[in-house]
């Protein structure tokens, strides 16, 4: 009984054998009876259809990710940064600092922070205005084409220099002349002094 499995299973590879020797013989038949033309226009779509998938099985997902990763990369660094403000910010109020600057010279200390830390040039500070009219709480420090490492090292450090809450934070590669500058940021920090009764 179990003979004929074995048989026919023996049988199986042979007769596919069979089946595709005819078939490569009627093809060859079939480019035979072509013009030379006709070959070399069939020749010519074969390679075109090689190139089209060759594009979009391998190369525009390579391309497409690469693409991403440029857009990603400075918005996860500036996440990053955020993150690394926050974590420096809990650190000075759990020790208690003491001996804060007063709202209305936080704008000159700012701004004297930014100069130590090399974004003087790059950097623009802006104070925003109290709707009351008292003095600033928040303060928007716009960077163009500034020294990213820099720009980092500064935000980090700036709730234990000054204890501001960093509150936003859009950053994106500097781009000059439509040429990215690797290395460089360019974008919009704004900062605020916590609310008050905040640990």
């Amino acid at each position: 009984m179990s003979a004929r499995p074995l048989l026919s299973g023996s049988r199986l590879p042979a007769a596919w054998r069979r089946q595709a020797d005819m078939r490569k013989q009627q093809a060859q038949a079939w480019w035979k009876e072509r013009q030379p033309r006709e070959r070399l226009l069939l020749q010519a779509g074969a390679a075109m259809a090689a190139l089209a998938l060759a594009w979009l099985l391998a190369l525009r997902p390579a391309l497409d990710t690469i693409a991403k990763s440029r857009e990603l990369l400075p918005r996860l660094r500036a996440d990053a940064v955020q993150v690394d403000a926050l974590i420096i910010e809990a650190r000075a109020l759990q020790s208690g600092q003491s001996g804060a600057i007063e709202p209305a010279g936080l704008s000159a200390a700012l701004q004297g922070s930014l100069q130590r830390a090399g974004l003087g040039a790059a950097g623009a500070l802006a104070a925003i205005a109290e709707p009351s009219g008292g003095p600033a709480q928040q303060w928007e420090i716009t960077l163009q084409n500034a020294n990213a490492a820099r720009v980092m090292e500064w935000l980090a450090g700036l709730p234990y220099l000054l204890q501001l809450q960093t509150r936003e934070v859009e950053l994106a590669r500097a781009n000059i002349d439509g040429r990215d500058r690797p290395g460089n940021v360019s974008g919009r920090i704004v900062v605020q002094l916590p609310a008050k009764g905040a640990p």
